[in-house]
């Protein structure tokens, strides 16, 4: 009896601690999950995660000292993936992808369809549910990190485009825009601005470039 409440007693301790953790995860390293759906790297860091309480809970082997010292090494990569995924373009292609047009002024690439391997039935019933009923009312189409699909019809508004976010400059939207580096620079200038690590967020709507400083955000 004695045994058995210790043994159960102990598994009741690492429970606790594992459920702290995962809130600190959700809380510090999760926040804006609401507003996007998963990506493959959310993916592997929760899978990741799963496993290491899972073992810290049931393997007896496994320590407080252990388990703190896994906690903080996959906190440190975590909060490094994070980094890079977030304020870099190269991380943002690797771990998240960006949007893949398909349909531009009602023209399908079908080279795009095919990589994407997205076959003409899958596109028909996106349309469908959309209420299009040809390729010709479709501005534009694409496919989204998340993999929706978004289409944009014919004399409609158009999405915004963002350009920089958080610093970081999109090199697919400066093209999808038909714009180069060199032209945002300038852009940038006009408004007395000289890095691009100064700006929160830039976009293209309604072919007007609108730009919000991290300073103007603070304020």
């Amino acid at each position: 009896m004695h045994d058995f409440l210790i043994n159960y007693g102990l598994i009741t301790i690492k429970l606790i601690m594992a459920i702290a953790v995962a809130v600190i995860y959700l809380r510090f390293f999760n926040a804006a999950s609401q507003l996007k759906q998963m990506t493959p790297l959310d993916v592997i860091i929760n899978f990741l995660l799963s496993a290491i309480l899972s073992d810290f809970i049931l393997d007896r082997h496994i320590g407080l000292t252990d388990f703190v010292v896994i906690v903080v090494i996959y906190g440190a990569l975590l909060y490094v993936l994070n980094r890079l995924t977030f304020n870099t373009d190269f991380g943002r292609r690797i771990f998240i992808g960006n949007p893949r047009v398909i349909i531009k002024n009602g023209e399908i690439d079908a080279a795009m369809m095919q990589r994407l391997k997205i076959s003409a039935h899958d596109l028909s019933l996106a349309m469908r549910r959309q209420q299009i009923k040809s390729i010709k009312d479709i501005e534009m189409a694409q496919i989204e990190p998340s993999g929706d699909l978004t289409i944009v019809r014919k004399g409609a508004k158009k999405y915004s485009v963002v350009i920089i976010d958080n610093g970081d400059v999109d090199t697919d939207a400066l093209a999808e825009i038909g714009r180069g580096e060199k032209w945002l620079m300038r852009e940038l200038k006009k408004k007395k601005i000289k890095k691009m690590d100064e700006v929160l967020l830039a976009q293209w709507h309604n072919n007007r470039l609108q730009i919000i400083k991290k300073k103007d955000e603070a304020e």
